[in-house]
């Protein structure tokens, strides 16, 4: 009985649009803030008194963004198996709890 681990779980059917989004993130979380780090300090920043400072917030910022849009992607998929009410409505379906009562 081999189990598959790793990059071969990724390339499964059902989890390759999760190695694509997964994949997307990576890589704009690599090029987003070092471009946008680069463009507030040639172009952006040039002014300020401290460029390097600034351009570094954009950067944190911009890193920020692409955490916070993957995280959002991801809760925002689909659910393989749909939710099953057990007990005919009442509760919340939790049988695994106690019973108090």
């Amino acid at each position: 009985m081999s189990q598959k681990k790793g990059y071969a779980l990724l390339l499964q059917e059902q989890n390759r649009d999760v190695a694509r989004k997964l994949g997307s993130a990576t890589l704009a979380m690599f090029t987003l803030p070092l471009l946008a780090f680069y463009v507030g300090l040639h172009f952006l920043f040039t002014n300020k008194e401290d460029p390097l400072m600034w351009s570094g917030g954009l950067a944190v910022f911009f890193a920020n963004v692409v955490i916070v849009g993957y995280v959002v992607s991801a809760f925002s998929e689909e659910d393989d198996e749909p939710e099953q009410r057990v007990g005919g409505g009442q509760g919340d379906g939790d049988e695994a709890g106690p019973r108090v009562g």
